[in-house]
């Protein structure tokens, strides 16, 4: 359950965490961004007034409570979280309402999976952010995240899948290339798990490249080996490339175990499609809508928002 992730990653801690833990009135639902570095972009992407305003050809399975990011985070010039404000242009602030320390993480890096494995001074932290976000098209909110200084293949084994941990959505954008710690994996294995961590949304830019990194995670983590058929995953929206990491378009793809799954958003979501009409609108950056078949594949659409 990601209620038991959660607690294993506050321990005895009575902080911040604990409070909004202790205010959770159902299974939380995780959005997990591994090699996140310094992208925020997912608490924008994944937050509901988007969805609504750039509706995909299915509806979105119900948004994130909290986000988990992961990166080793080599940088030692860094000065990440050193202020308030983690991010701002003229369209998006991303601000530190309070921040707390949470328990270390500390787990091996391999020097056949990652580019530097001495770390930094931040790898093996855990901190809690409750994180105020303002946004020119979302409007301003507020969302709770968790950022585990840690490999992520090794964080996945160790603590995800341990404590029976389920992310409802997974975020695979620039994989080790650029916005996350760099390595020789390309995260391709996130395809074999997906169905072990329940995962109902996979965000990916769809850099699939088997890595050396990726064979050396396999020989460590037997349990992420698996089919990796990417015909598991059903297109519902992409991006424009230059709207996330300019690494290639980004596509939202609803996952196996959201069909199968027999949860009561999923009856809804049934519900929904049996009620909508033929067509659906678009809504593109510039405001004009643009009218599709619901039935056919996901018209790309620039969502300039970050």
């Amino acid at each position: 359950m990601s209620i038991k992730l959660l607690l294993n990653l506050n321990g005895n801690y009575r902080g911040a965490f604990h409070r909004w833990l202790d205010n959770l009135k159902k299974e939380p639902r995780i959005a997990w961004y591994p090699s996140a570095g310094q992208d925020f972009r997912d608490l924008l992407y994944l937050h509901p007034e988007f969805s609504k305003q750039y509706p995909g050809i299915k509806p979105d399975p119900p948004s994130p409570d909290i986000f988990l990011h992961t990166d080793y985070y080599p940088w030692r010039r860094s000065r990440f979280f050193d202020t308030r404000t983690v991010y701002k242009d003229d369209r998006t602030e991303v601000y530190i309402k309070s921040i707390e320390e949470l328990p270390r993480c500390d787990l091996p890096l391999d020097e056949q999976i990652v580019n530097h494995p001495n770390g930094s001074k931040a790898t093996g932290r855990v901190i809690f952010l409750e994180l105020e976000i303002s946004s020119s098209v979302l409007g301003r909110y507020s969302y709770p995240l968790i950022y585990a200084f840690c490999d992520n293949a090794a964080f996945c084994s160790e603590k995800i899948i341990k404590n029976n941990g389920r992310c409802s959505h997974i975020v695979h954008v620039r994989f080790g290339g650029g916005l996350g710690g760099g390595g020789k994996s390309t995260g391709v294995w996130l395809l074999n798990i997906l169905q072990k961590l329940q995962c109902e949304m996979f965000i990916t830019d769809s850099h699939y490249g088997f890595g050396s990194g990726d064979k050396r995670i396999y020989e460590l983590y037997p349990e992420f080996s698996g089919n990796k058929d990417e015909n598991q995953l059903k297109q519902i929206r992409k991006i424009n490339s230059r709207s996330w990491s300019c690494y290639g378009d980004v596509s939202w793809n609803l996952t196996n175990f959201f069909f199968n799954s027999s949860s009561a958003h999923a009856n809804i979501f049934s519900a929904v499609l049996d009620s909508m009409a033929k067509t659906i609108a678009v809504r593109k950056a510039n405001g004009d809508l643009v009218v599709i078949p619901t039935r056919k594949k996901a018209k790309q659409i620039t969502a300039n928002i970050a």
